[in-house]
């Protein structure tokens, strides 16, 4: 791939994390390099990365509550 079609798809990418991260509420390193992923796995459609982000993290809160709850226990 060119220079300049590897830039324009690094742009499309950062855009739709960006986007992603703003609407779902998202913050971190973490999260953002998980969206990238997603993106290209997904290649680079917006609404397939925002369900399975959704998906993913709302196991991931679940997973914390459960695990708060056992602490309590």
């Amino acid at each position: 791939m060119s220079e300049e079609k590897e830039s324009e798809r690094e742009k499309e990418k950062a855009r739709i994390v960006k986007e992603v991260m703003e609407e779902l509420g998202l913050k971190g390193g973490s999260k953002k390099r998980l969206l990238r992923k997603f993106v290209e796995e997904h290649g680079y459609d917006e609404a397939k990365v925002k369900y399975r982000a959704k998906r993913a993290f709302i196991t991931e809160r679940y997973e914390r509550e459960r695990d708060k709850e056992r602490e309590m226990e």
